[in-house]
């Protein structure tokens, strides 16, 4: 009977140990990227933390990002980086030329203590259609560790815009006139950074401008950003004359600019056509 005191202090002891949970050690490298949908000329940041999970200091540490399976020098410059503790930005060279990009510390990386970089590059110009997988490493004299991927990042050089025309009539006992409206709407994948998309009338016509849009017999309509599956409408109005009574009226819009390149020509042109049988009397289809 008297065995059974001790008997309970272990079993205490032992659930005790049972539900304490393990230490977790932090991850040796954390970063994000922000965006993470890029094209050529836009600019991206990258933030990395590294932990010095050991007890001895790191010598000469740096806290690198690089990419696979294409060099993150290829299609990226370092614009520069920052964090405490950061000395210097410089490249990291391999085998055969750089190959990424470093944050050089300043001192020893102390034993379980933290640093952070934020890498802030830009997309080169003749960056290509691709996605890439970031990595992260933390590199030292003395200790080092393999890169470890931690995001994606696309770079998108192409814009699809699909361009559309409606026309209808506006009433009005002194000037009747037919409104027209071009629509584009940017089917991606990238941003589209601007656009200009010309109209055609039937010989004779002349527009008035619109928001958007110049008049003429030419008239020209120009759109600025939109983000993939984004639209944006111009507009411009053409009077109905006297000389014209009986005839269609066509109006046509052509994408002739727009940047980042355009992967589809299938939908740069629409056409609308509006039948004048008097001048209170349009029917347009």
């Amino acid at each position: 009977m008297r065995i059974r005191p001790v008997l309970l202090v272990f079993a205490v002891v032992a659930g005790l140990c049972a539900a304490t949970p393990a230490f977790a050690e932090p991850a040796e490298v954390e970063a994000t990227v922000s965006p993470n949908e890029v094209q050529p000329g836009d600019t991206f940041t990258v933030t990395e933390t590294v932990h010095n999970i050991h007890s001895f200091s790191i010598l000469n540490p740096t806290i690198r990002v690089l990419s696979t399976p294409t060099n993150l020098t290829d299609y990226a410059e370092l614009i520069g980086c920052a964090g405490a503790g950061v000395a210097s930005c410089t490249t990291v060279d391999g085998p055969s030329g750089p190959v990424g990009y470093q944050a050089v510390l300043a001192e020893a990386l102390s034993g379980f203590q933290p640093a952070t970089a934020t890498f802030t590059l830009r997309v080169k110009q003749n960056a290509a259609d691709a996605t890439h997988t970031l990595q992260a490493q933390l590199f030292g004299r003395n200790y080092g560790i393999f890169p470890v991927g931690f995001a994606t990042l696309t770079v998108f050089t192409q814009a699809d815009v699909a361009v559309g025309i409606t026309a209808t009539t506006k009433q009005s006992l002194l000037v009747p006139k037919i409104d027209v409206a071009v629509r584009i709407t940017n089917k991606g994948p990238g941003k589209l950074r601007s656009a200009e998309v010309r109209g055609g009338l039937t010989p004779g016509l002349t527009a008035n401008a619109g928001p958007g849009c110049t008049g003429g017999s030419v008239p020209v309509c120009a759109y600025g950003e939109l983000a993939p599956g984004a639209s944006a409408t111009a507009t411009f109005s053409v009077p109905l004359g006297l000389l014209h009574i009986g005839l269609p009226y066509q109006f046509s819009a052509t994408r002739t600019a727009s940047s980042p390149n355009d992967p589809n020509s299938a939908n740069d042109s629409a056409s609308a056509t509006c039948k004048v049988l008097t001048p209170l009397l349009v029917s347009c289809g």
